[in-house]
C-alpha cells in the first residue's frame, strides 16, 4: 500500500476510535431504557449525564461540541424511519463503536437500495473490512474493488453529497495500489478533483482538507522516475508544492484545531521540507505533547520525536 493509502487508513481508524467511548454509552443505553419500569426509566440517563463529562474529559478537549453531533449524512430522528433510513442510523452507531464486521454485514443487506447514503457508507465499511487482520490478501483485493464500485454508485446517485466525493477519491487511491504506478498517476487528477469537490460542498470537513494536503505533499515528493511516467501519461503531469500542502494542512487545523495528530505531524514535516526549522519544531512539539489516545497518536509521537532529534530539539 502506498504512503498515501496508509495515511488514509490511519485517519479512518482514528476517526472511529477517538469517538467510540462516548458513543458506545449512547448506543447501549438507547436500547436499555425502553425495557426499564417507568419509575427507573430515567435512571440510565441520569447515570449517563454523570459519566459523559468524565469520558469527555478523559479523551481531552477538542473542537467537537460536548453535545452529540450528527456524523456525515447521519439522521438524528430515529422514529418513523423507513428501513433504509433506519439502516443508516444503525450503521452510524456501529461505526461510532468500531464494529466493522457487523457494520459491513448490515449495509451489505441494503446494497441494492439505490440510496447514496447507504452506498458511501458501504464503500467505507467494505474498505475497513478489507483491512482487518483476518482478511486474506486475495479477499482484500476483491473487497477493495467492490468498495470502489459502491463509492462510484453513490456518487452517480448523489453528486451533491461531499462524502460521496471523499470516499470515491479514497477508494480510487486504494485500487491504484493493485494497478501499478502508471495507473496511480493516471488517477491523480481524479483523486485531487474529488477531494476539492468534497471541500467545496462541505468546507468544514477537516478530513477532506487534510487528505488534499496529503495529495499535494505526495505529489511534491514524487520520485524522478514517477515524474517521467507522469510526463508520458499527461501532457501536463500532476504536480504540487510543499507550499500548497502546507496551506491545506493549516486550513484543516483552522477548521478543527487538534483534530488529528497526523495533521500536526504533516505540518512539521512540511515545514522541514520548506527549510523553516523553528516552525517545524513548533508543530512537532505539539505532536509530542498530545495525549496518546490511539495507535495513530503513538505512531505520530514516535515519528515526531525522531524528527525533533534530527533537528536538535529533542526534549
Amino acid at each position: 500500500m502506498s504512503a498515501f493509502g496508509h495515511s488514509v487508513l490511519r485517519l479512518s481508524y482514528f476517526i472511529t476510535r477517538s469517538r467510540s467511548a462516548v458513543k458506545r454509552l449512547r448506543f447501549v443505553t438507547r436500547h436499555l431504557i425502553p425495557a426499564c419500569p417507568p419509575t427507573l426509566r430515567k435512571l440510565p440517563m441520569i447515570c449517563l449525564a454523570g459519566v459523559l463529562p468524565v469520558v469527555q474529559a478523559w479523551w481531552g478537549q477538542t473542537s467537537t461540541p460536548a453535545t452529540p453531533t450528527v456524523e456525515e449524512g447521519a439522521t438524528e430522528k430515529e422514529t418513523d424511519l423507513d428501513p433504509v433510513q433506519q439502516a443508516i442510523v444503525n450503521a452510524d452507531e456501529l461505526y461510532s463503536i468500531g464494529d466493522t464486521v457487523e457494520l459491513y454485514q448490515l449495509l451489505l443487506q441494503h446494497k441494492d437500495s439505490g440510496d447514496a447514503g447507504i452506498l458511501w457508507r458501504l464503500a467505507r465499511a467494505t474498505r475497513d473490512y478489507a483491512h482487518l487482520s483476518t482478511c486474506s490478501a486475495e479477499d482484500r483485493k476483491t473487497l477493495t474493488y467492490q468498495a470502489l464500485q459502491f463509492a462510484e454508485q453513490a456518487l452517480q446517485i448523489n453528486p451533491k453529497d461531499f462524502a460521496c466525493h471523499k470516499w470515491y477519491a479514497i477508494c480510487i487511491s486504494d485500487v491504484g495500489d493493485y494497478e501499478g504506478t502508471k495507473a496511480k498517476i493516471a488517477n491523480a487528477y481524479v483523486i485531487r478533483d474529488h477531494f476539492k469537490e468534497a471541500i467545496a460542498l462541505n468546507p468544514k470537513d477537516a478530513t477532506s482538507i487534510h487528505l488534499l494536503g496529503l495529495w499535494c505533499f505526495t505529489m511534491a515528493e514524487m520520485p524522478w522516475y514517477q515524474a517521467k511516467i507522469a510526463a508520458v501519461v499527461f501532457a501536463t503531469p500532476p504536480t504540487s508544492t510543499y507550499d500548497e500542502a502546507l496551506g491545506y494542512f493549516l486550513q484543516a487545523e483552522s477548521v478543527d484545531p487538534g483534530f488529528y495528530s497526523m495533521n500536526l505531524l504533516m505540518l512539521g514535516k512540511t515545514y522541514i521540507r520548506l527549510g523553516n526549522t523553528s516552525a517545524a519544531i513548533l508543530w512537532l512539539e505539539k505532536v509530542h505533547s498530545c495525549p496518546s489516545k490511539s495507535k495513530e497518536d503513538s505512531q505520530a509521537k514516535q515519528e515526531a520525536e525522531k524528527l525533533l532529534k534530527t533537528l536538535g530539539a529533542a526534549s
